[in-house]
């Protein structure tokens, strides 16, 4: 059985990450404001994620990159997992602002549109979600988690 584990970025891999987020386009990472993951599959990098924090309530998870070469793995799902479980988000909400074809892979952990829910969408996120939707050709999502 392939290993994946996923694991805290260390602050001198800051310079790796964002050289891998500019490739896809994606907002560059700061590393004091985020908590970073990185995927390792047989010892190999192959994915990232992170949750920023926007405010003392508000968090975003974002940056969910899972390199080509080793897609369809599962690795996506344990970034997912291994973020949402590694800090204290009680009483947190955590907004995602996922492309519209992976609004089932984030409904698993819990996510929701945020539509559907009375959660004031913080200016941040609106922001980035209209961004998105002007920058990506593909529909982008606002769904958000209540904890």
């Amino acid at each position: 059985m392939n290993e994946i584990k996923i694991r805290k970025a260390k602050e001198i891999e800051i310079e790796w990450i964002n050289k891998k987020y500019a490739e896809v386009g994606f907002k560059k990472s700061v590393f004091e404001n985020e908590l970073i993951a990185i995927a390792e599959y047989e010892s190999l990098n192959s994915g990232l994620g992170r949750i920023v924090k926007i405010d003392d309530v508000n968090y975003e998870l974002g940056g969910m990159y899972v390199f080509e070469e080793f897609r369809n793995k599962g690795i996506a799902e344990k970034i997912v997992a291994f973020l949402i479980r590694s800090e204290n988000f009680e009483d947190k909400h955590i907004w995602c602002l996922p492309f519209e074809n992976l609004e089932n892979f984030y409904a698993k952990f819990g996510f929701k549109m945020a539509e559907k829910t009375m959660i004031q969408t913080p200016k941040e996120i609106t922001e980035k979600h209209n961004w998105c939707n002007k920058t990506y050709e593909k529909k982008v999502l606002l769904m958000v988690k209540e904890n």
